[in-house]
C-alpha cells in the first residue's frame, strides 16, 4: 500500500466487489485508503465512483 500511495497518480478504492471510489493519492494517508476499503469511514462525495 505505502509503494501504490507513493507512485499512483490515481487509485480505484474497492469495497465488497465495487468500486467504491477514485482518489488522488496525495490527498489522503494509507489509513485513510483502508478505512474506506473496510467500510469504517465514507469517501467524500467528489471521490465516489459512478
Amino acid at each position: 500500500m505505502p509503494h501504490v500511495l507513493e507512485v499512483a497518480d490515481r487509485i480505484h478504492i474497492h469495497r465488497l466487489g465495487r468500486r467504491l471510489a477514485v482518489t488522488d493519492p496525495k490527498q489522503y494517508i494509507m489509513s485513510a485508503a483502508v478505512a474506506f476499503m473496510i467500510g469504517a469511514k465514507a469517501p467524500p462525495e467528489a471521490a465516489l465512483a459512478a
